[in-house]
């Protein structure tokens, strides 16, 4: 976020007033916060500051406060690390709808105008302009509407650049604030590190937390099939608590299936599964997940490999079949119909996509050790059979000479 000017125009038949403020804003995409992509490892002493939207359940960092001393402090100023997400960013701004006049523009504008200005007003823009470098200088509709509809003879008759400020004022662009309540921890905070909050929550389950396989998922998704809503309480209870790391798949793909009785279950509201929601990068009010946000997840979360990529199409290739590409799976052939098979009496088989031909990998001196000698070991001797050279005159016998 910057510090722009903001101006405000009235007029009457005599006079313009021209007002100009500090307006402490992000235009457009500009950042909120730097939320980094960077691990966070538990250590001793840590003081933790979480940012408003920051789902994680005091309670589970129980663990994490005897093992390693940690403590949540709420002074930032404090703080070791701090955490947030993209709630947070919702949390503490307000959007409102601006116009951007380009700087040189206005000031064309005020050069024409100041004459007709209160000195006093006049001097307040001067000097707001003086060191002012930003590109854009912002205003509502109200002041767009000075020079849209105007009927004042005087700005009309003053500014000839009126056609100019209409090219600039055909659309208004989103413009973030800051909430009042959140104001103290701008602008310091825009220059620190931010942890996502999911490199936390994935630490606070703890070692003994359960890790949902195959096995686990079968029953999860049998209970979400139920018609008894406490067993779909239950469930996501489990997930809540389980090893997220190493749950992640079958997490997503407990998603995948059962997001509309999760969605209508009161369970999503609490704080662990909002948790669970956090680490996911999902909401409450849209949990719907596709098989390429399952694999967005895994790259994500730096998982994805062939194994899970095979356990994702054992369960969902037919979506493949049916709808054909979507962004990480696509389809590399295509054969018929299994009649028309049997009439042409062969296996015919289309290549929509090439192979693809993986690039070669430059092998470490320990892969090739173990290639060559069956051993992993940095420091290997091999003693080679001595090469004899023999004359004509020698009969080659394998026998008269040693191999070492």
């Amino acid at each position: 976020m910057k510090y722009h000017l903001e101006f405000k125009l009235e007029t009457t038949s005599s006079d313009i007033k021209l007002e100009i403020r500090p307006y402490y804003c992000s235009i457009a995409n500009d950042n909120l916060l730097n939320i980094v992509n960077k691990e966070y490892t538990p250590s001793q002493g840590d003081k933790l500051y979480f940012l408003p939207g920051v789902n994680i359940p005091r309670v589970k960092l129980k663990d994490l406060t005897l093992q390693y001393k940690i403590k949540t402090v709420r002074n930032i100023d404090e703080a070791t690390h701090v955490f947030g997400s993209p709630n947070s960013v919702a949390k503490m701004k307000n959007s409102h709808w601006k116009y951007l006049i380009p700087t040189d523009k206005f000031k064309t504008m005020f050069e024409q105008i100041q004459s007709n200005m209160d000195i006093f007003y006049a001097e307040n823009v001067r000097e707001a302009l003086e060191h002012y470098t930003e590109e854009y200088l912002l205003c509502d509709y109200d002041a767009i509407n000075h020079f849209k509809y105007t009927e004042n003879k005087l700005l009309r008759d003053t500014v000839t650049s009126i056609p100019d400020f209409m090219m600039y004022a055909r659309s208004s662009s989103l413009v973030s604030t800051v909430e009042d309540n959140y104001k103290d921890l701008f602008p310091d905070i825009m220059d620190l590190e931010i942890y996502d909050e999911s490199e936390l929550i994935k630490h606070i389950n703890g070692d003994d937390a359960v890790v949902i396989d195959e096995t686990m998922f079968t029953q999860l998704s049998d209970m979400f099939k139920s018609s008894d809503t406490d067993n779909h309480i239950l469930a996501m209870e489990i997930m809540a608590n389980s090893n997220y790391t190493d749950s992640l798949l079958y997490i997503e793909l407990l998603f995948k299936g059962y997001a509309y009785q999760m969605g209508n279950c009161r369970t999503k509201n609490h704080v662990n599964f909002k948790s669970l929601l956090s680490y996911l990068g999902k909401s409450k009010n849209y949990m719907e997940t596709s098989i390429d946000d399952i694999v967005e997840s895994l790259i994500n979360k730096d998982q994805v490999s062939t194994d899970k990529l095979d356990i994702i199409l054992n369960k969902y290739s037919w979506q493949i079949g049916n709808r054909g590409d979507s962004k990480y799976f696509k389809v590399k052939t295509v054969t018929l119909d299994e009649e028309l098979l049997k009439s042409l009496n062969t296996n015919y088989v289309y290549t929509v996509s090439e192979d693809y031909i993986p690039e070669p990998i430059e092998a470490t001196e320990e892969e090739v050790a173990h290639e060559l000698y069956g051993v992993d070991n940095d420091n290997i001797e091999v003693t080679l059979p001595v090469v004899v050279e023999s004359n004509n005159n020698q009969i080659n016998d394998t026998n008269s000479f040693e191999w070492f």
